[in-house]
């Protein structure tokens, strides 16, 4: 490969910003595009104030510095995962993890149920405050309650709000408690 002629090191030209900048020695290269490539080349080019090889040289410029940088990115992954598995042991760190993961979710399954079931009793407790009953009909009130507690329980998260909102519904259930 041959420089160009009048490209040797230092030589100066004028950008088609009016820019002064210092050419670097380069070669020449031949590639082939599609006429529908070279015309959409040619009106960027144009619309741009620039020639269609400097539009293409920018291409490839740019295109080559995303491809080092993803180079370095992987480079840099690859020193932060070992450093990170060098320092934490990561099957130690997700067997504590999930055993109290577990342990939390078993108490907030408890803490639900009995929330539930104490809301619908709180409600029977409340409408029959004025009439006191045997014993088994507050037995059949608690296990009632828990009933419901568990099904409070299981609903979807956006089928609380109507159901807490809907006071016909729950006077319903805690009257049939």
């Amino acid at each position: 490969m041959i420089p160009r002629q009048g490209t040797a090191a230092g030589d100066k030209a004028e950008a088609p910003d009016g820019r002064c900048r210092i050419k670097k020695p380069t070669q020449k290269r031949s590639i082939n595009f599609t006429t529908d490539t070279l015309e959409t080349l040619d009106k960027l080019a144009a619309r741009n104030h620039t020639t269609t090889s400097e539009l293409v040289r920018g291409y490839v410029e740019k295109g080559l510095a995303i491809e080092g940088n993803r180079e370095d990115i992987d480079f840099i992954a690859r020193i932060i995962r070992q450093e990170l598995t060098a320092v934490y042991h990561v099957d130690e760190i997700k067997a504590i993890a999930d055993h109290d993961t577990d342990r939390i979710a078993k108490m907030l399954m408890k803490i639900g149920k009995i929330n539930g079931a104490v809301f619908f009793l709180l409600i029977k407790v409340l409408m029959n405050l004025a009439n006191e009953g045997s014993e088994d009909d507050f037995d059949q009130m608690i296990s009632g309650a828990v009933r419901l507690g568990v099904d409070y329980m299981q609903k979807k998260d956006f089928q609380i709000n109507s159901f807490l909102q809907d006071a016909e519904n729950l006077r319903g259930l805690a009257d049939n408690l």
